[in-house]
C-alpha cells in the first residue's frame, strides 16, 4: 500500500461512523483530496486537530482503491482565530464551500494552494473581512479561468463607459448600448468596476489601499455572487449565515 506526504488545507470534515471523519484537503501537489481519519472525533486521538477544518498541515497517507486514509500529520498553522471569532469563522467557511464547489477532485493547480493559504491568513488577521470575501471570490474566478471580462463589453468591445452593466450569463461587462442584450444584467457603477478590476489583479497584500463607498461595497457584493452562481448554478449555503454574521456586526 503506497505512501505519500501532502501540505494540505483542510477545506471540509464530515463525520463517518461512530468515531472517524471523512477529511476534503486542499494541496499544491494534487489538488483536492479526500481521506479518512480514523478515530479523529475521539478527544485523545492523535488525528484530532488535524482533521479539524482549516487546519494547514503536513500530512502523510496511505492511497486505497476507495478513500485514501490519513496516517500521521504534523500541524503547520491552525489559523486559530478563524475558529475562535464568529466572523472570522463565517467568512473562511463560506471561502472554503466556494472552493470545494469549484473544483474537482485530483486535479492540482499550483498557483490556487498559495493564493489559499494567502486568503486564509487575511481571514485570520484582516480588518475588512468583508472586502477579502470579495477579493478572494474574484480572485478564484481568475484563477480557474472564470473571470469575467472587465475592460471592454463581451458584445461589441467597446469600453464600458457609463451606463454599464455586469452580465454574468454573457460572462462580463456590456457597454450602455449593449445592455438590453441580458434584461438580468446587474448595474455597475464605475468604482465598482474598477473595484472588480483591482480584486481580480492585484496581490491581497495591498487589499487595504482599496476604499469603497457603502454603496460600491453593496453592489461589488451583488455582481460577485452573481458571478460565482453563474458558476455554481446556484447560491452558496454558507453565504446565508456570513450575511446575518455581518449584518448584526454592523
Amino acid at each position: 500500500m503506497p505512501l505519500y506526504n501532502l501540505n494540505a488545507v483542510v477545506i471540509k470534515s464530515q463525520n463517518l461512523g461512530e468515531a472517524d471523519k471523512i477529511v476534503t484537503l486542499y494541496s499544491s501537489e494534487r489538488g483536492k483530496v479526500r481521506a479518512v481519519a480514523r478515530g479523529a472525533r475521539r478527544p485523545r486521538n492523535r488525528l484530532r486537530a488535524g482533521a479539524e477544518v482549516f487546519t494547514y498541515g503536513s500530512y502523510l497517507l496511505f492511497a486505497n482503491d476507495g478513500l485514501d486514509t490519513i496516517s500521521q500529520c504534523e500541524i503547520l498553522e491552525s489559523y486559530r482565530a478563524l475558529r475562535e471569532e464568529l466572523e472570522r469563522t463565517a467568512a473562511g467557511a463560506y471561502c472554503l464551500e466556494v472552493l470545494d464547489r469549484l473544483t474537482e477532485e485530483e486535479e492540482p493547480r499550483g498557483d490556487l494552494f498559495p493564493f489559499l493559504l494567502a486568503v486564509l491568513h487575511l481571514l485570520a488577521v484582516g480588518r475588512d473581512l468583508e472586502l477579502a470575501v470579495r477579493a478572494f471570490e474574484l480572485g478564484l474566478l481568475t484563477r480557474l479561468g472564470y473571470a469575467p471580462e472587465l475592460d471592454a463589453c463581451v458584445r461589441c468591445g467597446a469600453a464600458p463607459g457609463e451606463g454599464a452593466a455586469m452580465s454574468p450569463a454573457l460572462g462580463g461587462v456590456l457597454c450602455r448600448r449593449c445592455r438590453p442584450a441580458d434584461c438580468d444584467a446587474l448595474p455597475l457603477r464605475g468604482d465598482t468596476l474598477a473595484a472588480l478590476r483591482y480584486l481580480a489583479r492585484a496581490p491581497l497584500t495591498r487589499l487595504e489601499l482599496l476604499h469603497l463607498t457603502p454603496a460600491a461595497r453593496a453592489e461589488l457584493g451583488c455582481v460577485a455572487r452573481a458571478l460565482l452562481r453563474a458558476q455554481l448554478g446556484r447560491d452558496v449555503n454558507a453565504a446565508a449565515f456570513l450575511a446575518l454574521v455581518q449584518a448584526q456586526g454592523r
